[in-house]
C-alpha cells in the first residue's frame, strides 16, 4: 500500500490553514448545532426517558433492554458501510440532508404509534412494535449522520482547537439541557398521565433534534481529502482488522469500546434497579417519578465536566480525558451499589416539583448518575480528539466506523443483563459494570502518545493512497 497522498503530501487537513473559506461560520454553526441538539436528546433519552416509559407501560425488563439495544445497534451497526460507500466522493453533507429527512419520517412514526395506543385505536403489542421498529430507523440515520458530521468536523476545526469546539459545545448545551429538564420535563412527567406525558416529550424533542440538525446543514463544506477509489465493505474490514494489527492505541481503544459497550448495561437498568432497592417507606418518591430530575442530574454533571475535558484534551492530549473517565466508570456502579445499604436519613422535597422528594440513598444514587455523566462525557470528548486526529484523513468515517460496527453486537449485552437481573437481581449487572471500568482503565494506560502511534502505522505502510479535495 502507498502511505503518501495522490496529490498532498503530509497529515495536514483544511482545517489547519487558517484561510478556510467559511471557517468561523462554519464554527459557530457547528457550535449551535450542539447546543440545539443537547437539549433535544433531552426529551429523547433512550435510558432514562424510553426506557421509563415502556418500564411504566409494561414492567417488563426485557422490553427495557430493547430500547438500549437499539438505541446503540442502531446507531453503531451501519457506519462500516457509510465509509466504503461515501470516502471516496468529495462532499458529504448532500447525504446528510437526506438521512435528516429519513429522521424526520422516524419521528413522526414513533409519535403516532405512541398517541394511537394511548387512545385505543391500536392495541398496546401492535404499538409498541410500531414504536420500536419507528426508534430503529431513527438510530439508524442518527448514527450515519454522526459519523458524516464527525468527518465534516475533522475537515473544518483545526486538530488543536477540537476539545475546545466539543466541549464549547457540550457545556452551553449542557447547562441550557439541565435548566429544559428540571423546567419543562420534569412538569410534564409529574403532570400528565402516561403515555401522554411521553408523547408531548416526543413531539418536543423531534421537533428541536430537526431543528439542530438543519442548522448543520447550513455550514459551507469544502472539498476534503478523499479515498482514490471506492472500496467494499469486506475490503473496508479488512482494512480495519490490520489497523487494529499494525496501530496500538487503535488496538487500545478497540478494547476500551468493548468496556464502555458493557458499562452501558448500568445505563439501562439504572430505571429499574433504583425504583426495585430505593423505595421509602416515609414518602420519598422513587426514581421513576424522578425521570425530569434523573435526566437534569446526569445533564449538569457532563455540563461541569465538558469544559474541563475539552481542555484536557486540547493541552494533554486525549488520554488524560480516557484516564479520568474510566475513573468515573468505576465510581458508578460503585456507588449504585452502597445506595441501598445507606438509612434514610431524611427527606427533603425537591423544589419546583409537584411530589418528588429525595433522602440518603436516592440522593447517592443520583451522585453515582453523576458520575456516569462524567465518565460519559470524557470518553466523548477524549474520544472524540482521539478518533479525528489519529485517524487517516481520508479514512475517517471508516476508521470510527469499523471500531462501532465491530463492537455492535456488544449492543446486545442489556439482553444479557435482563437474563442476570431475573437470574441473580439487577444488582449483579451493576457487579459486571465494576469490572468492565477495570478494563477501560487497563485499555487506556496501555495506550501511546498519538504522534508515536501514527508514525507506527505508516512505517508500516498502513496509509493508502489518497487525494487531497482542499
Amino acid at each position: 500500500m502507498c502511505s503518501r497522498p495522490v496529490e498532498a503530501e503530509g497529515r495536514n487537513t483544511p482545517a489547519d490553514d487558517a484561510s478556510v473559506p467559511h471557517a468561523r461560520r462554519n464554527r459557530r454553526l457547528g457550535i449551535l448545532n450542539g447546543i440545539i441538539g443537547q437539549v433535544g436528546v433531552d426529551f429523547l433519552h433512550p435510558e432514562l426517558i424510553l426506557a421509563g416509559m415502556v418500564y411504566a407501560l409494561t414492567r417488563n425488563t426485557l422490553l427495557v433492554a430493547l430500547v438500549t439495544v437499539i438505541s446503540k445497534a442502531g446507531m453503531l451497526a451501519p457506519q462500516l458501510l457509510v465509509g466504503s460507500l461515501l470516502e471516496h466522493r468529495p462532499r458529504r453533507k448532500p447525504y446528510y440532508y437526506g438521512l435528516l429527512v429519513g429522521r424526520g419520517l422516524g419521528y413522526i412514526l414513533m409519535v403516532a404509534s405512541i398517541y394511537l395506543m394511548a387512545n385505543g385505536v391500536i392495541g398496546r403489542a401492535p404499538g409498541l412494535g410500531c414504536f420500536f421498529v419507528a426508534y430503529l430507523a431513527v438510530c439508524m440515520c442518527s448514527g450515519t449522520s454522526h459519523v458524516i458530521f464527525q468527518d465534516m468536523v475533522g475537515r473544518i476545526i483545526p486538530i488543536e482547537r477540537l476539545g475546545g469546539f466539543f466541549g464549547t459545545r457540550n457545556f452551553i448545551g449542557g447547562l441550557l439541557a439541565f435548566v429544559t429538564a428540571m423546567v419543562v420535563l420534569q412538569p410534564l412527567i409529574e403532570w400528565e398521565a402516561v403515555p401522554y406525558n411521553y408523547v408531548i416529550l416526543f413531539v418536543l424533542g423531534s421537533v428541536v433534534m430537526l431543528v439542530a440538525s438543519t442548522i448543520f446543514c447550513m455550514t459551507h463544506e469544502q472539498d476534503g481529502p478523499r479515498a482514490k477509489e471506492r472500496t467494499t465493505l469486506l475490503e473496508s474490514l479488512r482494512r480495519g482488522f490490520d489497523w487494529l494489527r499494525t496501530d496500538r492505541n487503535y488496538r487500545c481503544y478497540f478494547g476500551l469500546r468493548i468496556a464502555f459497550r458493557i458499562n452501558y448495561i448500568g445505563l439501562a437498568f439504572f430505571v429499574p434497579y433504583g425504583v426495585e432497592c430505593l423505595r421509602s417507606a416515609r414518602g420519598a418518591s422513587d426514581v421513576l417519578a424522578l425521570g425530569g430530575i434523573t435526566v437534569a442530574v446526569h445533564k449538569l454533571s457532563r455540563v461541569l465536566a465538558a469544559l474541563v475535558w475539552g481542555r484536557l484534551a486540547d493541552r494533554r492530549e486525549f488520554r488524560t480525558c480516557l484516564l479520568g473517565a474510566g475513573v468515573a466508570f468505576l465510581l458508578m456502579p460503585v456507588l449504585a451499589l452502597v445506595a441501598p445499604l445507606l438509612p434514610e436519613a431524611f427527606v427533603v422535597r425537591v423544589p419546583f416539583t409537584r411530589t418528588a422528594a429525595v433522602n440518603l440513598p436516592l440522593c447517592v444514587y443520583l451522585l453515582a448518575l453523576s458520575a456516569f455523566g462524567v465518565a460519559v462525557q470524557g470518553s466523548v470528548i477524549g474520544g472524540q480528539r482521539f478518533l479525528i486526529g489519529s485517524a487517516p484523513p481520508h479514512r475517517r468515517i471508516s476508521y470510527t466506523g469499523f471500531l462501532n460496527t465491530a463492537t455492535s453486537p456488544l449492543t446486545l449485552l442489556p439482553f444479557v443483563g435482563a437474563w442476570l437481573a431475573a437470574q441473580f437481581g439487577i444488582a449483579a449487572c451493576f457487579w459486571v459494570v465494576v469490572g468492565s471500568a477495570l478494563l477501560y482503565l487497563a485499555s487506556v494506560l496501555t495506550m501511546i502518545p498519538e504522534e508515536k502511534a501514527v508514525a507506527r502505522r505508516e512505517e508500516n505502510g498502513m496509509d493508502d493512497a489518497w487525494v487531497d479535495g482542499g
